[in-house]
């Protein structure tokens, strides 16, 4: 017994619409009637064959849109779609196999993946075991050793977190379902490189600088979120260009002057934000 979806017993997707010339042409002509309540409509007017003309243009398009939902679909997809699916499972398409028996291999090739063993897989799993875990680097250090380190997210602080965050992520690859009988795997949790932000902040003259400010902190705390990952380098000018928000005449960095620059198995994380405003 296999686990593979069936896919002909799925529903049909809500994103396909039922398409009608009959309902669009309606709906165009009690449009323009609403528009135009005393124009004589005449059968013979050059407008009715404007709206026929619209209504099997949108017909065209509409239909267009149910083809291009059903192309990323398994249970749809046909000719190149399909191969271009299956390539996301890791499942190329057979020399003249038929698109049904092609699309009947793409979900079952899952059932192969019972086991952990590549770098890929210990990843996926790391990441499956809990939502806490941020990044993920792996690597073997010794035949049959396995070595995984995880960036926890920035909510993760405490000691006692941290340590639940490791015992779990090493239980689940633990499962006799994930890690190949042969392998000793070993959690590293990484404990991040901390810095601070601290910047003069100069606005041009005349502008809503409350609304500035609001940008400059959404901006900033996406470039440290979007920084936050095993081996990512903190460049100092991608700081400035996040303080550089419209409205904003210069900046002066008080820290980060250098790029911070991390190894695969470390990460930089800023905790402290000090942004000065000088009037001038």
């Amino acid at each position: 017994m296999n686990n593979a979806i069936d896919l002909t017993r799925l529903s049909a997707p809500e994103v396909l619409e039922t398409v009608s010339y009959e309902t669009v042409y309606q709906q165009l002509e009690a449009q323009l009637q609403q528009h135009f309540p005393d124009y004589p409509w005449l059968p013979s007017d050059p407008a009715i064959k404007l709206m026929e003309l619209f209504a099997y243009r949108e017909v065209i398009l509409r239909q267009r849109v149910n083809d291009a939902a059903q192309s990323v679909m398994v249970a749809y997809a046909k000719g190149s779609d399909l191969d271009h699916l299956g390539v996301l499972f890791g499942v190329p398409r057979e020399e003249n196999e038929p698109d049904e028996r092609y699309r009947l291999r793409i979900p079952l090739s899952l059932e192969s993946h019972s086991m952990a063993g590549t770098n890929g897989a210990y990843q996926y799993h790391a990441f499956t075991a809990s939502a806490k875990v941020k990044d993920v680097y792996v690597e073997s250090s010794l035949p049959g050793i396995v070595e995984v380190y995880i960036l926890p997210v920035a909510s993760v602080e405490t000691l006692h977190e941290k340590e639940a965050l490791r015992t779990e992520v090493l239980r689940y690859l633990n499962n006799e379902d994930v890690r190949p009988l042969t392998d000793l795997v070993r959690v590293h949790l990484v404990e991040p490189t901390q810095y601070t932000i601290e910047a003069d902040i100069y606005f041009n003259a005349g502008i809503n600088t409350e609304q500035v400010k609001v940008a400059i902190n959404q901006a900033v705390n996406a470039f440290i979120q979007s920084h936050y990952l095993l081996g990512k380098e903190v460049p100092s000018s991608g700081l400035i260009d996040a303080l550089h928000q419209g409205g904003v005449r210069k900046v002066k960095l008080h820290t980060m002057n250098d790029d911070i620059v991390s190894t695969v198995k470390e990460a930089a994380f800023c905790r402290t934000i000090q942004l000065h405003f000088p009037t001038e």
